[in-house]
């Protein structure tokens, strides 16, 4: 697909951004400098060199901020590290702006929450990662604001965001389960039914989630076929909040399903999982995409221009994605189209997968094999996928999965897991058809049952990490 630039609103802002960080950040000066740009005020985004951690990597930190001042940092947030060493990236008022204005958002347009008390229960990693700190001060500046909001925040840690659900939340007309998908469904599959009787909203961030996720996670709150109560946020330690789902993108994604003429149009024929599919604001967000690659120029104390994350994807104008919804016959979708909003798709990273007969296996190509009903129930929907060869050096395919707290492994459930498992990938990845039809029964994956929170997942991690052996 073409860089989309003209199409879609703020591209005048971010040339403006552009223009000032050449000018006021000593290392995006010397970069632009450096790529024959003349001392002059830049008139296309597409003369700009793409930047990358690399282009961060290179300059001393407080080079890399606006007229290299350090102090100019509110808080630091530190990367995952799941792919590769953790990086620090500052936050200021600018940031934190933009979150009170995506999450507001959310609250209202997702979750029509507007003059009710509502309890945040803040189940994202608290400490250097971002997703709990942002999300708290966050909350807090929409309290600021007249938001009736309270927030506890609980962290990685199930056991207490259960006691805090079960007795605080009772207290209020609405809460908020904001984390993880995979803790989420901890938390939700060991609530009782009077914590599952309360008025419950899911936040989530960090992995794409299943429709049939999105189900099952209803089903237990009591609210199926209430689709908006799940919200995906798309963040990045780089920027917070990049995008998120909208009534009407989760609307979309479920419209196009596989085979279907919305599903081909919107997220390509060869989608057997539509990708996730959000809402970004480009007057705060401006996104190109270029050989595939999402670009995203960002104001903040340390200002992202043209920024490759490694994220795969498309991005749709306002216009264009009413016009692809009309042509697709679903004119009741295109009238709520936000004209102000550009759309993107969110295809996944290229930078985190494990190789087996030298092919790429990624998590999302094993992940519908997890929502599936057969097997919800008994999975927590955490597993860890490794290619690493057998000690006769050929090649394995080795997935091991966490059950769900209660469930025993049986040889049963591992079948059903390994037949789940070779649909998906059969479904998903064109290499490993092809390796099927070569080497046969040899390519099944080897399934192993680990009891809740036993084996590779008795530590908690901060970050699932669903890939091991081969690890690109």
């Amino acid at each position: 697909m073409q860089p989309i630039v003209k199409q879609i609103a703020g591209v005048e802002e971010a040339l403006d951004l552009a223009n000032r960080a050449a000018r006021d950040v000593p290392a995006y000066r010397r970069l632009v400098l450096a790529r024959g740009a003349a001392d002059k005020p830049l008139r296309d985004l597409r003369d700009l060199p793409i930047t990358s951690k690399e282009y961060l990597r290179r300059s001393p930190l407080p080079e890399l901020l606006w007229f290299g001042d350090i102090t100019a940092t509110g808080s630091w947030s530190a990367t995952s590290g799941s792919t590769g060493s953790p990086a620090f990236f500052p936050r200021d008022q600018v940031a934190l702006d933009d979150a009170t204005v995506f999450y507001g958002r959310i609250l209202e347009q997702n979750f029509g929450i507007g003059a009710e008390s509502t309890l945040v229960i803040v189940c994202f990693a608290m400490g250097t990662w971002i997703g709990g700190t942002y999300t708290y001060q966050t909350f807090l500046a929409l309290r600021g604001k007249g938001a009736r909001v309270s927030v506890t925040t609980t962290g990685i840690d199930v056991a207490a965001a259960l006691r805090n659900l079960t007795e605080l939340g009772p207290y209020y007309e609405k809460v908020v389960l904001a984390g993880y998908p995979p803790l989420i469904k901890d938390l939700l599959d060991q609530a009782s039914d009077d914590d599952l009787a309360q008025d419950i909203y899911l936040l989530l961030a960090g992995e794409a989630i299943g429709e049939g996720w999105r189900d099952h996670v209803l089903s237990r709150i009591g609210r199926p076929g209430q689709p908006d109560r799940v919200c995906v946020m798309y963040g990045t330690a780089e920027a917070g909040v990049m995008g998120h789902e909208t009534p009407l993108t989760i609307a979309v994604r479920r419209a196009a399903r596989p085979g279907s003429r919305l599903g081909a149009a919107i997220f390509g024929l060869e989608s057997t999982r539509p990708p996730t599919l959000v809402a970004v604001d480009p007057m705060r967000r401006y996104v190109e995409v270029e050989d595939g690659y999402l670009l995203f120029t960002i104001n903040s104390v340390l200002p992202l221009i043209r920024y490759r994350i490694n994220d795969r994807g498309a991005v749709f104008s306002a216009d264009r994605l009413r016009d692809e919804l009309i042509e697709c016959g679903h004119s009741e979708l295109a009238a709520q189209v936000d004209p102000a909003a550009a759309y993107v798709v969110l295809s996944g990273r290229t930078d985190v997968a494990t190789t087996f007969y030298s092919s790429n296996i990624y998590p999302s190509h094993l992940a519908e094999a997890f929502d599936a009903t057969l097997v919800t129930d008994s999975v927590t929907g955490r597993f860890v996928v490794d290619g690493m060869p057998d000690e006769s050096h050929d090649p394995v395919l080795r997935v091991s999965v966490e059950l769900a707290a209660g469930t025993d492994a049986t040889s049963s459930l591992a079948q059903r897991l390994r037949v789940l498992c070779l649909d998906s990938l059969l479904a998903a990845n064109d290499e490993f058809r092809a390796l099927r039809t070569e080497h046969g029964e040899r390519t099944d994956p080897q399934i192993t049952l680990f009891g809740y929170r036993t084996g590779p997942f008795a530590a908690p991690q901060i970050k699932h990490t669903y890939v091991s052996g081969g690890m690109k």
